[in-house]
C-alpha cells in the first residue's frame, strides 16, 4: 500500500504546472518569520484571502501568519541563546510594526548621512516648536552633546565661519580634556540632582552645585554665575525617582530668567516628561535653549534613539561634535534608527491619548482586582503626572497620564517588603521589572510596555512569591 501511494505521488508531479514549480519557498513580502513547526526551511507559509497559493494576481496582497499572537509566543531569539525573557512593567513603549518595517526597509539602501540628519532635524524641530533639532543615540547622548554645544560657544565655531579640516578638528577635539580657556561650568541645583547630571562631565563640563537638598534661593542661583567660567544652567524636569524639582527648588521659569540675564543657555533633561505629548513643545515655549528627549520611552522608537531640540546655533555646534570625530562620534546611530525614530515620533503625534488611557486603565484595574483577592494584599489604580509618577493631578488632566497598578503587602503576614518583592520578581524567569518607589512605598506595575498575556504572568509570579513567603512563616 505504501509503495502504491509513493508511486501515485511521484506521478502526480508531472501534472503540476511549471508555473507552480517556479514558486519559491521563501516569499518576498518584506518580512521573514521563523516558524519551525509549520514551514519550509524555517519560513512560514504565506497566503492571501482566497487560496494558499494563488498563481495569478494577488489583489489582497500576501498576508503572513499573525505575528503578534502566534509567532511571538512560538519563537524568542533570546531564549534560543539561553537568555531570559524580561517583562517590562516599569514603563517604556512597545515598538510598533510600522517602525520595524521602516527600519528594515532602510537597511536595504545607502544614503548621504547629512541629508538624513537634516531631514530628521526638521521633523524634530516641527514637533517640538524649536528652531532646529537633531537625532541622537538616546537622551543621555543628547545631554552630553548639549553640554558640548554650550562649551563650544566660546570657540571660533560659534560664528559658522568655514574652517580648514585640520583647524576644525583641532577645535572639536578640545573636548572633553583640552578645555583650557573655555567656559565649562554648569550650574545645577543640588535638590535637582539625578544620576544623569554626570553626562555634562562627559563633555568636559564641571558641575557647580547650588543650594541644599531642601531647596535653592534665587540669590544662590544668581551668585553662582561666573562670567569667565559658566557655560550654562542645567535642569531635570522629571527623574525616575519622582517629580522634580523637589523641596524648595526653583522652577524652570526662574532658572531661564536668571540664565538669560547672564546670556548663557539652559539645558533641560525632558526624557521622562511624556505623556502628555504636549510636553514635546512645553520647554521650548518656556524659553529653554536645548531640550533632550528619549526616543525609546513613550515615543515608541528604537531604545537607542533620542532627540535634541533647541536654538539653531547650538544645534549646529552639537551636530559638529556628533559627526566630525568629536565626543559624539562613538555614539552614532544608523540610518534605520533615525528613520525609525521619526516614524515613532509621528505615531505619537497622531496618538489618541484618551483612548490609550482607557486601555491602560482597564489593564491596571483588572490586575488590581485580581491582586486584592489575595489576603494581605492591597492594590489599586493611581494616575500620576508622568510615567515615573509624582503627585496626583487634577481630574481634567487625568487622561494625559499613565494609569498604573500599585501594590502594597502586609509585611507582618508575609515577612516580606515591597522592595524585596520587586527584587524577587526580577530574579525569576521571565525576569519581571516592576519597580519599588521609596516615595510612595508601593510596588508599581506600569502597563505601557506589557505585551498580551504579561499581566497574567506577573500576577501568577506575585502569587507564587507570596505563597512561598507565607508558607515559610508557617502560615496556611
Amino acid at each position: 500500500m505504501k509503495k502504491l501511494l509513493l508511486r501515485l505521488a511521484i506521478c502526480s508531479l508531472a501534472l503540476i504546472p511549471a508555473t507552480f514549480l517556479a514558486i519559491p519557498t521563501v516569499f518576498p513580502t518584506e518580512m521573514t518569520i521563523y516558524k519551525p513547526d509549520k514551514c519550509w526551511n524555517g519560513y512560514s507559509i504565506f497566503r492571501n484571502d482566497n487560496t494558499l497559493f494563488n498563481i495569478g494576481p494577488k489583489p489582497d496582497g500576501i498576508i503572513p501568519e499573525d505575528v503578534n499572537s502566534v509567532v511571538r509566543n512560538k519563537y524568542n531569539p533570546y531564549e534560543k541563546q539561553g537568555i531570559r525573557r524580561a517583562i517590562n512593567a516599569s514603563g517604556g513603549s512597545i515598538i510598533p510594526p510600522e517602525v520595524f518595517k521602516t527600519m528594515g526597509d532602510a537597511s536595504k539602501y545607502s544614503l548621504n548621512g547629512s541629508d538624513l540628519r537634516n531631514w530628521a532635524g526638521k521633523a524634530i524641530a516641527e514637533a517640538t516648536g524649536a528652531e532646529a533639532g537633531m537625532p541622537t543615540a538616546g537622551a543621555c547622548n543628547a545631554i552630553t552633546l548639549a553640554a558640548a554645544a554650550c562649551i563650544m560657544k566660546g570657540t571660533e565655531l560659534k560664528n559658522d565661519t568655514p574652517l580648514e579640516e585640520d583647524a576644525l578638528l583641532n577645535i572639536i577635539q578640545k573636548l572633553p580634556v583640552r578645555t583650557e580657556g573655555l567656559k565649562t561650568e554648569f550650574i545645577v541645583q543640588k535638590c535637582n540632582w539625578t544620576e544623569y547630571v554626570h553626562r555634562l562631565e562627559c563633555a568636559g563640563g564641571r558641575i557647580i552645585w547650588v543650594g541644599t537638598d531642601e531647596g535653592t534661593t534665587e540669590e544662590e542661583l544668581d551668585e553662582a554665575f561666573d562670567p569667565e567660567k559658566t557655560a550654562g544652567y542645567f535642569f531635570t524636569a522629571v527623574s525616575s525617582t519622582g517629580y522634580l524639582p523637589r523641596g524648595d527648588a526653583l522652577p524652570l521659569e526662574t532658572i531661564i530668567r536668571i540664565a538669560h540675564d547672564h546670556d548663557v543657555p539652559v539645558i533641560v533633561d525632558a526624557s521622562l516628561t511624556l505623556p502628555p505629548k504636549k510636553n514635546l513643545r512645553k520647554f521650548i515655549s518656556q524659553g529653554a535653549d536645548l531640550v533632550a528627549f528619549s526616543g525609546g520611552k513613550f515615543i515608541p522608537g528604537p531604545s537607542n534613539s533620542g532627540m535634541l531640540a533647541g536654538r539653531r546655533t547650538l544645534i549646529r555646534l552639537a551636530s559638529l561634535q556628533a559627526t566630525n570625530d568629536g565626543i559624539g562620534r562613538g555614539s552614532k546611530i544608523s540610518g534605520g534608527t533615525i528613520l525609525g525614530l521619526v516614524t515613532a515620533l509621528n505615531i505619537l503625534l497622531k496618538q489618541d491619548e484618551e483612548a490609550l488611557f482607557d486601555i491602560l486603565e482597564s489593564k491596571s484595574k483588572w490586575m488590581a482586582e485580581q491582586l486584592n483577592m489575595i489576603p494581605g494584599v492591597e492594590a489599586g489604580v493611581v494616575t500620576y503626572k508622568y510615567v515615573f509618577f509624582t503627585i496626583t493631578i487634577e481630574e481634567e488632566e487625568r487622561k494625559s497620564t499613565i494609569p498604573q497598578c500599585y501594590v502594597k503587602i502586609d509585611n507582618e503576614v508575609f515577612g516580606l517588603t515591597e522592595s524585596e518583592l520587586s527584587k524577587k520578581l526580577g530574579e525569576g524567569n521571565p525576569s519581571i521589572s516592576a519597580p519599588y518607589h521609596v516615595r510612595h512605598g508601593n510596588l508599581m506595575i506600569n502597563p505601557v510596555g506589557l505585551r498580551e498575556g504579561d499581566e497574567s504572568i506577573i500576577l501568577q509570579r506575585i502569587r507564587e512569591i507570596l505563597n512561598q513567603a507565607r508558607s515559610a512563616r508557617g502560615c496556611p
